[in-house]
């Protein structure tokens, strides 16, 4: 006798398929998840590399780098008058550039200390651990920018109750890193009002709201690289431009504070640039009105990654209170511009606030 060969139904070929399709479901959220944590893990561990490595430097030269620097060159000289320093003789930049001998590329230093002139570039290639995992570049050998220092009040800050308005200047108490370029001649000619102002040369000795409870460094998605205004080389990669004209504003490689901010002046505010179209190169984005996106900015779901001087690496809730982001970015709150905006007393009255305690800061 022959028997009948049964197979699968349609029925229960769907009811299989509608399992696997929920359990892939409640299985996915949990795959991120993981996935998140380690992203997440990559970035604290970048982070921590360069707060040990600005701490290394500090320790060596006994003081930190400025968010905008200058090199010289050694074999380089003085011409005109009154003299002119021209890319034969020194170049702008960043802080990442001046830390590059404490974070393990001697090599790339040498060549950026060496090497001057319009026509010797040195190269800007892409350096992973300036990048976080969860911010992918679209561009892997571009010399991109995950990671930015604490540049203290905002420029465009409109809250200074019973401050002069004009007051463009950079104080020491309101943040970690400044403006060390003081030759205009470098930046083409860009004046920022800044020139005649002492270079501030901040180091961890000088925080005396203590380490533990000032700000260092955070992630920003906005920012673009870490030198100025790159370009393709003669033999192709990325070099840095030294004939930029872009002017040394602080959310170029760094990250601010307001007494009045906006609606957007906050952690992880319109990181899809909603309010205002994306730059589209570099000296766009130097424009002050670009200033809000200075703010920190991430990918993380809630906050950002965030280094205190002291060392400690914490994930900064974006629901932080505006006045204890203001405290824990200014290293002397009492002799900062830091104003209580939500009670808003004039002349610094309300400076004499406690510094806030860990669980301040969510």
């Amino acid at each position: 006798m022959r028997h009948a060969r049964r197979g699968f139904t349609l029925v229960e070929l769907l009811v299989v398929i509608a399992i696997i399709g929920t359990l892939v479901a409640l299985l996915l959220p949990a795959v991120q998840s993981a996935r998140e944590t380690a992203r997440g893990n990559t970035c604290r561990n970048n982070m921590k590399q360069l707060q040990l490595a600005l701490t290394n430097m500090d320790s060596t030269l006994k003081r930190l780098p400025g968010y905008s620097e200058e090199i010289f060159n050694p074999n380089g000289s003085k011409s005109g008058t009154p003299p002119m320093f021209t890319t034969d003789f020194a170049r702008r930049a960043s802080w990442i550039v001046k830390l590059f001998p404490y974070m393990e590329e001697q090599a790339l230093w040498d060549t950026w200390s060496n090497t001057f002139g319009l026509n010797n570039p040195p190269p800007a290639p892409g350096i992973a651990a300036l990048n976080c995992p969860s911010n992918v570049s679209e561009t892997p050998d571009a010399p991109t920018l995950a990671y930015v220092g604490n540049a203290g009040w905002a420029f465009s800050d409109s809250g200074n109750y019973g401050r002069p308005s004009t007051d463009k200047s950079e104080h020491a108490a309101n943040g970690i890193f400044f403006d060390l370029n003081k030759n205009w001649n470098l930046s083409g000619g860009q004046k920022d009002g800044r020139e005649p102002d002492p270079k501030i040369q901040m180091s961890l000795a000088q925080i005396l709201d203590g380490t533990t409870k000032t700000l260092m460094l955070s992630e920003n998605l906005h920012t673009l690289y870490w030198c100025y205004d790159p370009k393709i080389g003669p033999n192709g990669g990325y070099v840095q431009n030294d004939g930029s004209t872009i002017p040394d504003t602080k959310h170029l490689f760094g990250f601010v504070w307001k007494n009045q901010p906006g609606p957007d002046d906050r952690i992880n505010g319109d990181k899809n640039y909603d309010k205002k179209s994306p730059p589209a190169n570099m000296a766009a984005y130097a424009d002050i009105s670009y200033e809000t996106y200075g703010y920190p900015s991430s990918n993380h779901p809630g906050g950002v990654n965030v280094a205190f001087c002291g060392g400690a690496i914490r994930f900064m809730s974006e629901s932080v209170d505006p006045v204890i982001y203001g405290q824990i970015m200014t290293s002397n709150a009492r002799k900062s511009s830091l104003v209580n905006a939500s009670i808003g007393m004039p002349n610094g009255a309300d400076r004499k606030l406690p510094q806030p305690a860990d669980s301040d800061v969510p």
